[in-house]
């Protein structure tokens, strides 16, 4: 009897325990603030090329450059695909040159993936997911016979990040592609017009005398307009006909969109070939081309930090512009931020950045790489420039709702019927007091200026009266450089 009272009494006692870790749980379920769990800040660099086109190094020298610097995703972006071809009319695809350097499509995709599958399995440390740089379009001005030849827009370019199959490369709608895939409409109507002078050709052949032999010719011709203007090519585009404006690279955006990959616009402002970079008989011009950002849809997001001036992300300019749009119905993607290193080599080797200078901060609860490309995909990144050892680090940015403990992450929306609050914390990575220019922006105007240093923690509360959606991001610079956040979107709506 003894030993089952015990027994009873010590049951009930668990059961009461139990009861009160449930209760608590349950508490602790419904009143933690919604979108304020526990995110690592992952630091990554995006953009980097390797032997497979235009870098130095090989993949395995590149992750040890990144062990070295404390980069723990690695995203390189070879080139996919690097001709270009001149032709000479009226047999502009039969009589040409044509100059092909390495590439991924030239060496093989396959090779490049399972590159990249086999250093993952061989270290932990640094997770690297596959990209490519493309360049979809450009266009032809001038001749090589009053020596002005350009190729125009030849380095407006995107960059495609986590696309996982060969095919996915070996099909992307370039010019110039040994596989035709689609019917180019400038070529379709002149293809018609051959087959019918072939069959009057045919027709003519089996005539008498002279009109015999001079079928023969019109069927030997006709052959090869045929062969010059077969409309099945790998883009709906050449070079030939002038500026096709943002389709040809629209294109490729809903190509990538739909193999649910990401996809970013590439140095918009870059001053590169701005003026025309002569290489050997031929000029290379691409002029910024930041009002791309405006002029299509559905693409990933943008290079706000390179190594280049840029304006595209200050206040009121062609991102807030993107951000309104998405904000305000008329775009059914936000437009997110990262920073592109553009890295071939060390910097001692004649490089044009340090390795770590451009690094994109994902935040993320693992480092595994659909977790990865899932918060590059949603905003959960910031963009980040180094300058020397130290960098800014954004410990926190929130917005929360006044009297409620919800909070929502940079990517997310918050629904409040309150005021918001938003919260920021910033420091520096060696601990150090530096002085910092905060500059936080709501639908894209300055809605709080603030002059502080290193360590800063503070909350701001929204008491302005408003409805719909809107938008706030940071922007922090100081000696150690500088930090652009992606947006936190609020919505008043009741």
């Amino acid at each position: 009897m003894r030993f089952k009272k015990d027994w009873t009494y010590d049951l009930k006692i668990q059961n009461a325990k139990m009861k009160i870790w449930v209760f608590a749980f349950v508490l602790g379920f419904l009143f933690t603030p919604a979108g304020a769990e526990d995110l690592m800040q992952i630091p990554g660099v995006i953009h980097v090329h390797t032997i497979f086109s235009s870098g130095e190094y090989s993949l395995e020298a590149l992750v040890n450059i990144a062990k070295e610097k404390g980069i723990e995703v690695l995203i390189p972006t070879d080139h996919d695909l690097v001709v270009m071809e001149y032709g000479i009319f009226p047999l502009r695809n039969i009589i040409k040159k044509r100059v092909e350097n390495k590439s991924i499509i030239n060496l093989g995709p396959e090779n490049y993936l399972n590159a990249i599958t086999q250093i993952n399995k061989n270290q932990k440390r640094v997770l690297v997911i596959p990209g490519v740089q493309s360049s979809p379009f450009y266009y032809w001005t001038g001749s090589p016979f009053n020596k002005d030849l350009t190729a125009n827009n030849y380095r407006k370019e995107l960059i495609l990040i986590g696309m996982m199959k060969a095919d996915d490369y070996m099909n992307l709608p370039l010019m110039h592609r040994e596989s035709p895939k689609k019917i180019n409409s400038t070529y379709l109507p002149r293809f018609i017009i051959f087959i019918i002078s072939l069959l009057l050709g045919v027709f003519l052949s089996f005539q008498k005398g002279s009109y015999r032999f001079f079928g023969f010719g019109v069927v030997f011709l006709s052959l090869i307009m045929l062969i010059n203007h077969h409309p099945y090519r790998s883009s709906r585009f050449d070079p030939y006909y002038g500026d096709k404006g943002i389709q040809p690279f629209q294109d490729v955006i809903d190509y990538v969109d739909q193999r649910k990959g990401l996809v970013f616009w590439t140095h918009p402002e870059s001053q590169y070939a701005a003026g025309g970079v002569k290489m050997g008989p031929i000029t290379l011009q691409t002029r910024p081309y930041p009002e791309a950002l405006l002029e299509s849809k559905d693409y990933t997001g943008f290079s706000g930090l390179y190594g280049d001036r840029t304006t595209a992300e200050t206040p009121g300019n062609l991102w807030d512009q993107a951000l309104l749009e998405y904000c305000e119905g008329k775009r059914e993607k936000p437009v997110w931020v990262i920073a592109e290193s553009d890295f071939h080599k060390k910097k001692s080797q004649g490089g044009a950045v340090h390795f770590d200078t451009f690094q994109t901060i994902f935040l993320a609860k693992n480092k595994r790489m659909q977790t990865i490309i899932n918060s590059l995909a949603s905003g959960k990144v910031y963009a980040l420039r180094k300058s020397g050892n130290v960098r800014l680090s954004l410990d926190r940015f929130q917005v929360g709702s006044k009297g409620h403990k919800v909070l929502a992450n940079m990517g997310e929306k918050l629904n409040t019927p309150s005021e918001p609050e938003i919260h920021i914390r910033i420091s520096a990575s060696d601990k150090g007091t530096y002085p910092i220019k905060i500059s936080l922006i709501k639908r894209g105007r300055i809605f709080r200026h603030l002059d502080e240093e290193t360590p800063f923690e503070t909350k701001i509360l929204d008491e302005d009266t408003w409805e719909g959606i809107s938008f706030y991001r940071l922007e922090v610079e100081g000696r150690p450089g500088k930090i652009l956040s992606n947006p936190i979107f609020v919505s008043r709506e009741q």
